[in-house]
């Protein structure tokens, strides 16, 4: 017993010095991010697949000892920022999608056989909402979160952080008109949040936080020719999601593109690629400030 409990105690020293050793390779960005008087938040855009490079950015925040005080997300944000304010680490929220077998889209987009105005509907995913996060409550959230949906009946962007109906709101978020029905919440009609701010940093900057870091996504669009004219629409619909979005970037302390390549915004099963995108970026936005720390010494 004694050995055991040595043992316990050795690893447990073990893994404080390693998250310490971690910390200490960043201290301008821990100190700029989590020093005395920062509230940092960070924002998550939608995207539908789009949304999974997030797990990577805040993976590289996690490993380096950042801590994220307040979150927020529109559509696929929302549902990543929900799972991450519920206490779930980036690498756990990959596992339970892959384990939920949520890579396929037609385990996503579930046929709806409804006259609600919606071709699909998000009953698998509430349904995982409920096995991994219980309480349908935003109180219940480890991580004060911010969802955004549009409010269609009086046409503006609603930032909901408190009370009941976690669920509800998060699925609203991500119901792209006309493919999703619109959810209604005490007797409200609400779709996805991306029609109005695509980049909701503006309830973290109302909340406090003095610092945010908005997340978004950059893919190669450029088509030089445009073989099939069906795709002129999906073109057209992704310019007002970027207007959507590219407004809200100079209100962020950091607004940090992710580039995904050509990776498309439905390929939900290259989850693993999109992950490393995001790392990738986490890492290079914290190497960025150690740089801007090191030219200063350099200039002093």
């Amino acid at each position: 017993m004694k050995h055991t409990l040595l043992l316990i105690v050795a690893l447990l020293a073990g893994l404080t010095a390693q998250a310490q050793d971690t910390a200490s390779n960043y201290p301008f960005a821990t100190k700029v991010l989590n020093g005395e008087g920062v509230q940092l938040g960070v924002a998550l855009c939608g995207g539908s697949a789009f949304g999974y490079a997030h797990l990577g950015f805040l993976q590289a925040l996690d490993e380096a000892g950042i801590r994220v005080d307040r979150v927020s997300g529109t559509s696929m944000g929302a549902i990543v920022g929900m799972f991450y304010a519920a206490g779930y680490s980036p690498r756990e929220i990959v596992n339970i999608i892959k384990k939920e077998r949520m890579l396929k889209k037609t385990n996503i987009f579930r046929l709806n056989f409804k006259n609600d105005g919606g071709l699909a509907d998000y009953g698998r995913m509430r349904g995982m909402m409920a096995k991994y996060i219980p309480y349908n409550s935003f109180d219940s959230l480890k991580i004060p979160f911010y969802c955004c949906v549009a409010d269609m009946n009086h046409l503006r962007p609603v930032y909901v952080s408190t009370g009941g109906n976690l669920r509800e709101f998060v699925s609203a978020s991500a119901s792209v008109p006309r493919v999703f029905a619109p959810v209604m919440i005490d007797s409200v009609y609400y779709v996805d949040g991306y029609i109005f701010n695509n980049l909701p940093v503006e309830p973290l900057i109302e909340a406090g936080c003095n610092v945010t870091i908005g997340l978004y996504i950059q893919r190669d669009t450029v088509m030089e020719r445009i073989e099939d004219p069906s795709i002129i629409a999906s073109r057209a619909f992704a310019v007002n999601s970027n207007l959507c979005t590219l407004d809200h970037v100079p209100l962020c302390t950091y607004g940090i593109a992710i580039k995904v390549g050509d990776l498309g915004k439905l390929e939900f099963d290259k989850i693993d690629e999109f992950f490393e995108y995001g790392y990738k970026a986490g890492k290079e936005f914290l190497e960025g400030l150690e740089k801007i720390e090191v030219a200063r010494d350099v200039k002093d």
